[in-house]
């Protein structure tokens, strides 16, 4: 299996829920990074899930777009 980088990983993560009308905010933290995914709404942006890693953001853009 092909391993990639994290940056690429966070590239893909964000094209995947651009395309289903989702949307990820990088906030840093103190000592690290947090990775917020957000679902645009007609009434505002509704919050779906954060991570601390690049990998489980990806894993979790995946989950709720049903992508695999």
């Amino acid at each position: 299996m092909r391993q990639y980088s994290d940056l690429q990983k966070f590239k893909d993560a964000k094209t995947i829920a651009r395309d289903y009308g989702l949307f990820v905010v990088e906030k840093t933290l103190r000592t690290s990074t947090a990775y917020l995914l957000y679902r645009r709404t007609a009434t505002g942006n509704a919050f779906l899930g954060k991570r601390g890693s690049v990998d489980g953001l990806y894993r979790l853009v995946c989950k709720v777009t049903n992508f695999h």
